[in-house]
């Protein structure tokens, strides 16, 4: 009985053993749907607009009400404005009437936010050092501000970073800058543009911070009151 009950055990197993065999080694089931071709992988896109280069012939230099530099224009029209602390460098570097290498973002307007200038006659340059902005030099004393009002007609209109306008330059040479809510009148080359102001006159001509500006004329003479 006991043999019986070892035989039964046994064919039992090797039973279940074909069995599982056999389950292993059937045939795969119908085919399932056609898989779906992959997307290709879209490329990353930079995380910074692209560089620009332009060279051109310095025609002046712009400066803050101050008689700060803080840019220049090139004879071609062409806007390029330096952050402070760049500019604190530009005197020494470039001169009116020097060809220059700018590099930088192109902004609103056509202007261009150098980050790098080289004089290509001497081959001094102005341009970042480090990741962090060096600190700059200690600023000379600054020309008392004197009231102005002028008016003309506009030839470029600035722009900040944002993309808002804060300034316009004259067809007479005079930088006027001001808040961008202070003009809520349309600022276009050719149309007429007249503000009172705080600034100064230097060699590279008048710059003024508006404390008012209209669009059109003014009867206020250009004045030269010092503001104490």
């Amino acid at each position: 009985m006991q043999l019986d009950r070892r035989l039964s055990a046994a064919l039992l197993t090797a039973m279940l053993g074909g069995v599982v065999a056999v389950a292993s080694a059937a045939p795969p089931g119908p085919p399932g749907p056609p898989m779906q071709p992959m997307r290709p992988i879209p490329p990353t896109l930079p995380g910074k607009a692209a560089l620009a280069v332009i060279e051109g012939q310095v025609q002046r230099l712009l400066v803050t009400p101050y008689g700060e530099p803080n840019g220049l224009r090139f004879a071609d029209g062409t806007v390029v404005l330096l952050p402070p602390y760049l500019a604190v460098r530009l005197t020494g570097v470039v001169a009116v009437g020097d060809r220059v290498r700018a590099i930088g973002l192109p902004a609103s307007g056509g202007a261009l936010r150098a980050q790098a200038l080289v004089n290509l006659a001497t081959g001094g340059a102005v341009d970042e050092q480090g990741e962090s902005p060096p600190r700059p030099p200690a600023p000379p004393s600054r020309p008392p501000l004197q009231q102005y009002a002028v008016q003309g007609t506009i030839d470029v209109v600035l722009y900040g970073p944002r993309g808002e306008a804060n300034g316009v330059i004259l067809a007479d040479g005079a930088i006027i800058y001001f808040r961008p809510d202070l003009v809520g009148f349309a600022l276009a080359p050719g149309l007429p543009f007249a503000a009172a102001g705080i600034g100064t006159r230097s060699a590279a001509g008048l710059s003024i911070e508006a404390i008012s500006a209209a669009a059109g004329k003014t009867d206020n003479p250009t004045n030269s009151n010092h503001v104490e």
